[in-house]
């Protein structure tokens, strides 16, 4: 006899097991369900454990203990092993393949937290869907003699069955509108795209690890997104597990008021790291905000003795002018070199330029002689000096000191996508670049 020959669904949802009481053979009560134990290595988590409540307190039944699973009740066998814990000891075994929610239970974790803890009415990350929502059901499936769990349900319709009132808001709908998707479509999320965010509740007792692939792979503007739909809490803790340069590159896309928040009670040495993997003119716009005290000691922890130097040197410009907007960044190259020396130079510095449209011509002195398009160069067939093709007379540049609605009305000018900044010997101090304007054109600022 199976546990669910008197259950004749094959999905179940989560919101309907919760208070199903327990009796054991003997028809003695137990308690009432209150969550369930996955494994959570799995893609699909089958059910290990109940836990049920009584007198409040919280115990837990291994699954394999149970004899019979209806809405109405669930039978227990006798003279079997209680456990008595918030918690479940966790599977130590290494699955095939894994879920993205699997990676975070692992490391110095030696307990699972039940389902309904860490995902019921909380915020996931959908990581297909690049979205932070708040999960209102969780499905679940028969599998032999076991429950999986298939999805994550996030929308109205799981909430009315959350609420209690499915069958009365199915029935409105079948006589007014008998051909609403609501009557037939769930709002779902595949689990294996499922990555928890844990609140204070769970995450005192339970060591997560956040970081896995599905996360780190995602864009940084779309992972900042997510951070600043988070809350306080959960955003700490999943920008907390970023390596530097991916927290970098992120933080650079997080909206202003975010930004010093996520880095301000990190240690400077934590703060320098970052902030040395990022952009100067970005690394600028979060330095502003801090005291100057705190503003010198990361820049002191930076290890880089140049961008230490590039960063002490923007900082000493307004924000809102050309010499704060500035990146110092910039493809400079001698006019003696060649075609090849150039995409040799490009091939080596790969992982530092961000972008190159413009070749900035210097001599020695670091004074802009000229300036020449990587379009210019490629499209020579020889492999021509910089000298025979570079732009030498008027080189449209600003300076440092130009308000930013200046360099953006001179740049639309001229159809600029980035413009040289100097000094008043010539000498190239750095580039202001369309996206370096586009928060200030778009009121961000």
């Amino acid at each position: 006899m199976s546990i669910f020959d008197k259950f004749p669904d094959i999905l179940i949802h989560f919101s309907k097991l919760l208070g199903i009481p327990l009796y054991s053979e003997s028809n003695i009560k137990m308690g009432t369900l209150s969550d369930v134990f996955v494994d959570y290595a799995e893609v699909y988590p089958v059910a290990l454990a109940i836990q049920f409540v009584k007198n409040k307190q919280f115990f837990y039944v291994n699954w394999d203990d149970v004899e019979q699973f209806t809405y109405k009740k669930i039978i227990i066998r006798n003279s079997i092993d209680i456990g008595r814990s918030r918690t479940f000891p966790k599977v130590n075994k290494k699955p095939k393949s894994y879920s993205v929610l699997s990676e975070q239970f692992t490391g110095e974790t030696t307990e699972y937290p039940a389902i309904g803890k860490v995902i019921l009415d909380r915020q996931i990350v959908d990581t297909s869907g690049k979205k932070v929502v708040r999960v209102n059901d969780i499905q679940l499936i028969k599998t032999g003699k076991n429950l999986r769990v298939t999805h994550a349900e996030i929308g109205l319709r799981s909430m009315i069955r959350r609420l209690g009132y499915e069958k009365f808001v199915d029935g409105v709908f079948s006589i007014f509108a008998p051909n609403s998707k609501y009557l037939y479509r769930d709002t779902q999320i595949n689990w294996k795209y499922v990555h928890a965010i844990p609140d204070k509740s769970v995450s005192k007792n339970l060591k997560i690890n956040l970081y896995n692939d599905q996360i780190t792979k995602l864009h940084p503007a779309d992972l900042a997104d997510i951070l600043e739909e988070l809350d306080t809490v959960s955003r700490d803790q999943l920008f907390s597990d970023l390596d530097p340069k991916l927290a970098a590159e992120t933080l650079a896309e997080v909206e202003d008021e975010y930004q010093v928040n996520l880095v301000k009670n990190k240690p400077a040495e934590e703060v320098a790291e970052i902030i040395g993997n990022m952009d100067t003119d970005d690394a600028v716009d979060i330095l502003d905000d801090f005291d100057i005290e705190k503003a010198e000691e990361i820049i002191a922890n930076i290890e880089d003795t140049d961008v230490q130097d590039d960063i002490t040197e923007l900082l000493e410009y307004k924000e809102d002018t050309a010499g704060g907007l500035m990146s110092t960044e910039v493809f400079e190259v001698s006019k003696t070199f060649k075609k090849s020396d150039v995409i040799s130079l490009i091939q080596e510095k790969d992982e530092d330029l961000e972008t190159i449209y413009d070749l900035f011509i210097i001599d020695e002195k670091f004074k802009l002689q000229g300036s020449c398009t990587l379009r210019s160069l490629l499209i020579q067939k020889s492999d021509v000096m910089l000298s025979e093709i570079m732009v030498e007379k008027d080189i449209k540049s600003l300076c440092p000191e130009t308000h930013w609605k200046e360099v953006a009305s001179y740049m639309s000018k001229y159809n600029l996508i980035n413009v040289p900044i100097i000094d008043n010997e010539n000498e190239l101090l750095g580039i202001v670049s369309v996206d370096d304007l586009l928060p200030w054109l778009l009121n961000e600022k």
